[in-house]
């Protein structure tokens, strides 16, 4: 017969037994859970590391493209400074026209007699920089002065070199809006068909129309017609940039040339590439200016050597500077122009000043220029 503090010292062994097993099985199960969550808060750290990383790096590539931006903006106000001086040094700048081989603008004589080109094109590297500059004289365009009164002129160039259909309102609109830019009172052209004040006054980033003549060619994305509105779809964007562009390859404004008769603005004849004495004889903007064809003119010129006319000196140029710095995306255009007062107390005084310039087409200044000037890699000029 068996014990009975026998059996219950077998049964109580037994439970311990088990409950040994089931705390091994809890705590190997416990060292699991322990291993997932400092992974796991391992790989929050590494992301906290990681964003912390980007974010310094990235604080980092601000701070050097500002010291790149300020590098470049003043690499390209000395290139602007150089130009000024090279006009400023320049001597006698009689005749001045269009070399009919390299393009070039020829100011007078050299010291050996032959011609003096000048300073069309610059290009030069400093403080880890490259800047070029350039510049345009008074008479290598049209006047958008002289175009912006004249709506017959206005018209036909719209409508052969913008392909604005005639007899149109998108036409009426687009001419009369550049006339109301310009005109002194505040009077529509047709009811309803162009723009004053009130147009503008209630329209996005409001303001009143000029009702003076241009300052620069950068007015005409101001105009109604023109200027980008709020809802414009892409097409419509890309239309009104191409107008524009248009306008500003042909065109340009010159203050010295504003109150001289159009007869003897023969400087253009001298200057103007033959593309641009092409637009003026095409839309009659200079009636008399141009007594032969474009294509006699051109003749005249070739037979004196590129001169067509003696014309006095321009004392109104544009010049742009750029600058970008090497291995950096940063890149700093100035375009500004000056004029030859006469005065040595104003002499060469600045007449515009454009610190953000955004160049528009190819690198050569004496091609078209959004505004007319010269840059690097990018489209410029």
């Amino acid at each position: 017969m068996r014990s009975p503090h026998k059996g219950e010292n077998s049964i109580g062994v037994s439970h311990k037994e088990s409950m040994g097993a089931l705390n091994q099985r809890w705590g190997k199960s416990s060292e699991g859970v322990a291993l997932m969550m400092v992974l796991w808060v391992l790989l929050l750290l590494s992301f906290i590391a990681l964003e912390f990383a980007h974010s310094i790096r990235t604080e980092v590539e601000v701070s050097k493209n500002f010291g790149d931006e300020i590098q470049a903006y003043y690499l390209a106000r000395a290139g602007l400074e150089l130009g000024r001086y090279e006009l400023a040094i320049c001597g006698d700048l009689s005749p001045h026209y269009r070399d009919l081989d390299t393009g070039e603008l020829i100011f007078g004589k050299s010291e050996d007699g032959g011609a003096k080109a000048a300073p069309t094109f610059r290009d030069f590297e400093l403080a880890g920089g490259r800047c070029k500059y350039g510049f345009r004289a008074a008479g290598d365009k049209l006047g958008l002065n002289d175009l912006a009164k004249n709506e017959n002129a206005l018209k036909k160039f719209l409508e052969k070199y913008c392909g604005i259909e005639p007899l149109t309102e998108e036409m009426s609109m687009i001419a009369f809006s550049i006339m109301d830019w310009v005109d002194k009172d505040h009077t529509y052209q047709l009811p309803g068909i162009g723009a004053e004040d009130d147009w503008y006054e209630s329209h996005d980033q409001g303001y009143r129309c000029k009702d003076a003549p241009f300052d620069n060619e950068d007015e005409l994305s101001l105009i109604r017609q023109l200027r980008i509105e709020k809802g414009d779809s892409e097409e419509e964007i890309a239309k009104k940039k191409k107008i524009v562009a248009t306008f500003k390859r042909y065109f340009g404004v010159y203050p010295e040339l504003e109150n001289i008769p159009s007869t003897r603005r023969a400087l253009i004849l001298n200057t103007a590439s033959p593309e641009v004495i092409q637009v003026a004889y095409d839309i009659g903007l200079y009636p008399g200016l141009i007594p032969e064809s474009p294509e006699v003119v051109q003749k005249t010129k070739e037979q004196n050597g590129g001169l067509y006319r003696d014309e006095p000196p321009p004392t109104f140029y544009y010049i742009i500077s750029t600058a970008i710095m090497k291995a950096s995306p940063v890149q700093r255009a100035i375009k500004a122009s000056f004029i030859n007062r006469r005065d040595p107390d104003k002499y060469w005084m600045p007449m515009y000043w454009n610190d953000n310039f955004i160049p528009e087409y190819s690198q050569d200044p004496n091609q078209t220029d959004g505004a007319g000037g010269a840059d690097l890699d990018v489209a410029g000029n």
